[in-house]
């Protein structure tokens, strides 16, 4: 999806991708969210949040028992809340993503059904989402205390494993997801175990070659790009004095991207559980707007994840 909204600036903090949405939601009214098995209770506490803010109309599609209890769990009954009946998670997710592939929701949700099947029903050739030649990419955008800007982390939860030509066009579409943030250069960090590239290490031959063609202009323009790249190289400018590490990215890295959900997934959660980081979660290269976050997320980056997606979602 082309994104309509434009920033003046760089967006540096959650809180900022906050204000803007609700700047959208005082011009365009609430947003409607299609939450695919939205009986997840975690879940419907940063949806709830949401709702009351005003920012979100949420369509909760899934078991309507379960979705009364977890309601009820969080001090709400159900009148007020749009449910829709079907206790089959997978139904669920074709339902919720035809709603706003039929233009009766603006964003769609994972609700308590596992990423893969979430995923697995997207791409399925009866919803006819995916066209040939997309590539479909989940962006984290974390904030960390010691950082003075948001930090992108990509993929964690969609792409298992990608080559070459993969990876090239997943840069392109991040390069896309950073310009419309305000990152008009993003540096971007190729992720390995070391910063030295080695036969024994195939990622590390891989990712120099992306930065060798990135500095040759045999990529796009405006973005720089470093790997192999350690993380503490990537982001923390102590490691880069003390390594004597010559790099435009190194320290300064704005995406950290790595080439495969495992790594990425365990470095997500990493600073998030361990370092106290506050996190947005969304899919980026579909025709809409998906959120998806962990099922142990906290309600309040539920709220970053959806505010995001309004941003995403720009006017109605």
């Amino acid at each position: 999806m082309k994104w309509e909204y434009k920033v003046d600036k760089q967006v540096r903090s959650l809180d900022e991708i906050l204000t803007i949405a609700e700047e959208l939601v005082q011009k365009y009214g609430p947003y409607k969210v299609s939450v695919a098995a939205g009986e997840d209770v975690m879940g419907l506490g940063g949806i709830a949040l949401g709702k009351e803010r005003g920012m979100i109309d949420p369509i909760l599609v899934g078991h309507p028992r379960r979705i009364a209890d977890s309601l009820e769990k969080l001090g709400h009954s159900t009148d007020g809340w749009t449910i829709v009946d079907e206790k089959d998670e997978n139904k669920a997710t074709a339902i919720a993503a035809r709603q706003v592939l039929d233009k009766e929701a603006d964003v769609l949700m994972r609700g308590k059904l596992l990423a893969y099947d979430f995923m697995k029903v997207l791409l399925s050739r009866d919803l006819g989402i995916r066209k040939r030649g997309d590539l479909w990419t989940n962006i984290v955008l974390t904030k960390l205390d010691v950082l003075d800007r948001l930090l992108l982390i990509t993929d964690p939860a969609v792409i298992v494993n990608a080559d070459l030509t993969k990876r090239l066009q997943h840069l392109q579409v991040v390069l896309n997801f950073a310009n419309f943030l305000g990152i008009e250069e993003p540096k971007v960090a190729l992720l390995a175990a070391v910063e030295t590239v080695s036969p024994s290490i195939p990622v590390s031959l891989e990712e120099a070659v992306i930065s060798m063609m990135c500095e040759r202009g045999q990529f796009a323009k405006g973005i720089q790009v470093d790997g192999p790249l350690s993380l503490d190289l990537a982001i923390n400018m102590e490691s880069v004095k003390k390594k004597r590490v010559e790099s435009k990215v190194a320290g300064k890295a704005d995406i950290l991207v790595v080439n495969n959900l495992g790594i990425g997934n365990l470095l997500f959660k990493s600073l998030i559980t361990l370092c106290g980081g506050i996190s947005a979660s969304v899919i980026v290269g579909l025709p809409f707007p998906v959120v998806l976050t962990s099922r142990s997320e906290s309600p309040e980056n539920i709220q970053h994840s959806l505010a995001m997606s309004i941003m995403m979602a720009g006017g109605k």
